[in-house]
């Protein structure tokens, strides 16, 4: 039976030996001392502290102070043993919610968060400019999936290149793309995370008057002119009064007359006349009219070319222009207030959540996966993964005659910390998570073969956190404690009248003394200096 990840890793962790376990608990108790036991359970000086430096209130350098803390932790460890003796920690509600907690503080340090701010860096100074390209494409077949490198598609692109390389107008050369073979277009304004990954960093790499060489992406054959990179302006708002046309197709005449219109109103609005009143009144967009011309905040190349030139060329806020013509008609605008393009720490979240979501996870989770790597020691096989390649020649690793064929390969693959995955292992691994949108064969498995990397050293890492950090084992105690003390304190005292609740509070305590043993090391803690 094929082995699952997940279990595999579990079944590697060495367990010690009873000897090594006393050694180590002799050691550990030395450096971690017990301060107190509570109801039969030990309360190490690293729990202890863990939560007295959260309370601002401590002077741990004042003996009255200390003592007065160690009485507040006692009852409050006190409630925690009585809800236990309950068994409110074997409800399924608490258990559910303690599960929640801990799969949402394990992302937390399962994370890079230095090469993760440089990867979001990386795309805002990208939003810093926008670049204006002529764009070539050629598709690949109209099949799903690809399992071969298409010759026919490869070289169009690269005839074309040659045309545009070799002197001929990359217009002309653009003009001749059939229908069904590719594209062509002007691009006059692109942000960063709206292409495929491969076009968009050789885009924002290349200089105005470069050309690049064919570039696959999953949708087939990219070739780029870079004309020009402009600096991003951000943002204006505008107000403006249209007066549109009667038709679609207006007369000289009637263009004529509409003008004249939108003259008389713009004369009103430089007078000195209010320009919301007037937007109201005259404007035939009624939607933007009724609200006085007020349009939201807009870039470039969100408008038709002369509203968006004219918007962009203003200087001043308040700013009126002469009446400018559009498809639609005569628009007056004003400016109302612009702004930069916002500050990284505005844009950082949704970056974020873009890189997150698409095939820009790679550059964002890139530091941590290399750091598990290195530390697991992974090692890949690159003859037994060209294998796998060759037989990705000829069916896709989504196919089930791949499957059948792969499943059988037995190579070692990957190895990393003390685990061995056969090229089989990672054949299953596809099968079960196909988390990829590439439809080129070979490009669909190197994504795959990245996220199984990723998977198998970040889950050792999850299951090794409770061995290697303390702070994840206090901070999940500290949330296991506070679940427990809320349900018990609105069980006996919150939940009851306010004027009562001192009283509710006085008796449980000397009912939880009474009930629980306690034993406090004063010893220990009259060392406490020693431990901060």
């Amino acid at each position: 039976m094929k082995k699952i990840v997940w279990l595999l890793v579990l079944a590697a962790m060495v367990t010690a030996t009873e000897a090594e376990v006393k050694a180590k608990a002799k050691v550990k108790e030395k450096k971690d001392p017990v301060v107190m036991t509570v109801a039969g359970k030990d309360v190490p000086m690293s729990e202890f502290l863990f939560i007295a430096k959260k309370d601002n209130s401590v002077d741990f350098a004042d003996k009255k102070s200390v003592e007065k803390y160690v009485e507040l932790f006692k009852n409050y460890k006190l409630k925690v043993a009585d809800a236990e003796a309950l068994f409110y920690n074997k409800a399924p509600k608490f258990e559910q919610e303690l599960n929640r907690y801990k799969r949402q503080l394990q992302e937390s340090y399962l994370q890079d968060k230095a090469m993760e701010d440089s990867a979001l860096h990386v795309v805002y100074e990208r939003m810093k400019v926008i670049p204006s390209f002529k764009h070539l494409m050629f598709f690949l077949p109209e099949n799903e999936y690809v399992t071969k490198d298409t010759v026919a598609a490869y070289n169009l692109a690269i005839e074309a290149y040659n045309r545009i390389k070799n002197g001929e107008n990359v217009d002309s050369v653009g003009a001749h793309i059939k229908n069904g073979e590719g594209l062509y277009e002007n691009v006059e304004c692109i942000s960063p995370l709206q292409m495929p990954k491969v076009l968009e960093d050789r885009v924002f790499a290349m200089k105005p008057g470069e050309l690049s060489p064919p570039i696959r992406s999953l949708y087939g054959f990219h070739i780029v002119l870079l004309e020009k990179i402009t600096p991003n302006p951000g943002k204006v708002r505008i107000a403006q009064i249209l007066t549109g046309f009667p038709n679609q197709n207006p007369t000289e005449a009637e263009k004529a007359e509409t003008l004249k219109k939108s003259e008389e109103i713009y004369q009103q609005a430089i007078a000195g006349a209010d320009f919301a009143e007037l937007a109201k009144q005259y404007s035939t967009d009624t939607v933007t009219g009724k609200n006085g011309g007020l349009l939201n905040y807009f870039g470039l190349c969100e408008m038709v070319k002369p509203f968006e030139e004219t918007a962009f060329a203003f200087t001043d806020t308040g700013k009126i222009s002469r009446p400018i013509e559009t498809r639609y008609g005569y628009h007056i605008l004003k400016l109302i207030d612009r702004k930069p393009v916002i500050p990284f720490e505005e844009a950082a979240s949704q970056i974020y959540g873009a890189m997150e979501n698409s095939e820009y996870n790679f550059d964002l989770f890139r530091g941590f996966d290399e750091k598990l790597k290195a530390k697991y020691h992974y090692k890949c096989y690159p003859e037994a993964y060209d294998e796998l390649l060759a037989l990705a020649d000829d069916y896709f690793p989504a196919d089930t005659a791949f499957y059948r064929r792969g499943i059988e390969m037995k190579k070692t693959l990957v190895t990393i910390d003390t685990l061995v995955f056969p090229q089989y292992e990672f054949v299953d691994y596809m099968i079960r998570k196909p988390l990829s949108g590439k439809r080129y064969s070979k490009d669909y498995m190197n994504e795959l073969f990245a996220r199984f990397g990723r998977d198998i050293a970040t889950e050792i890492e999850r299951r090794s956190l409770e061995k290697s950090n303390p702070e994840y084992n206090q901070l999940v105690q500290e949330y296991y404690d506070g679940i427990l003390l809320f349900e018990m304190s609105n069980k006996r005292v919150w939940s009851q009248p306010v004027e009562e609740q001192e009283q509710l509070e006085a008796e449980w305590l000397k009912e939880l003394n009474e009930k629980y043993p306690v034993k406090i090391n004063w010893k220990v803690l009259k060392k406490l200096k020693k431990y901060l």
